[in-house]
């Protein structure tokens, strides 16, 4: 006689089912504060390195562009799956008023959130001071004394002439120099914090490192 499908079974069968369809790799979510700047930038990297979009998600805040909003959605964003196994809220200090409250509440919520194998999530703030041209900038030239949004973005179109908000092919316009940059990015960190309005500062190379990690095996 057939042994009943006891409970415990379905349930079993379920969670096996779940994990032979669990992707071998971390689950990003990225969202950003820019509509089409970071988003671009980003999805550029993903499509160049041929990374699915199963590993990663990218998206602009649907909340608003200040930086708690930025957090407050990706927070929104996890929990309609809960499918990610990291979460990166990147947004400028420019002339927000919520800069320091998006970072502190990121950092709250850094390892409290459970995603859907129960795994405490890192959920990463990725600022930049004062703006992400600071990041691209930096991929032609280093930079250490305090400069505006408005004159970083002056001195990186002597580099990329026609460069505004949004264009895309920045990845392709900078990737010869990333090693470059990156390292600059480290140094700028190593020299100023993210919780001075004055310092320059970047963590835009933390996201990059990532999506790296996750370019598939040849």
């Amino acid at each position: 006689m057939a042994r009943d499908n006891h409970p415990r079974d379905r349930q079993a069968a379920k969670l096996k089912r779940k994990q032979g369809t669990r992707p071998p790799y971390d689950r990003v979510l990225i969202v950003c504060e820019g509509e089409k700047t970071e988003p671009n930038y980003f999805d550029e990297i993903r499509v160049q390195l041929r990374i699915p979009t199963a590993h990663v998600q990218i998206m602009p805040s649907a909340l608003g562009t200040q930086p708690r909003q930025v957090v407050d959605y990706a927070v929104e964003k996890f929990g309609e799956s809960r499918e990610f196994d990291i979460v990166y809220a990147v947004f400028d200090r420019d002339d927000h008023d919520t800069y320091h409250d998006g970072l502190a509440q990121a950092g709250r919520l850094n390892e409290t959130l459970k995603n859907d194998e129960k795994k405490k999530v890192p959920f990463f703030a990725v600022p930049s001071i004062p703006c992400f041209e600071l990041w691209v900038l930096i991929h032609f030239i280093e930079i250490h004394a305090f400069a505006d949004r408005h004159t970083i973005i002056g001195r990186l179109k002597t580099y990329i002439a026609d460069y505004e908000k949004g264009r895309r092919g920045v990845f392709a316009l900078t990737a010869s120099n990333l090693n470059v940059a990156m390292e600059r990015a480290v140094r700028l960190r190593e020299q100023f914090s993210r919780h001075n309005d004055e310092d320059l500062y970047t963590s835009i190379d933390e996201v990059v490192t990532k999506l790296l990690s996750l370019r598939p095996a040849r």
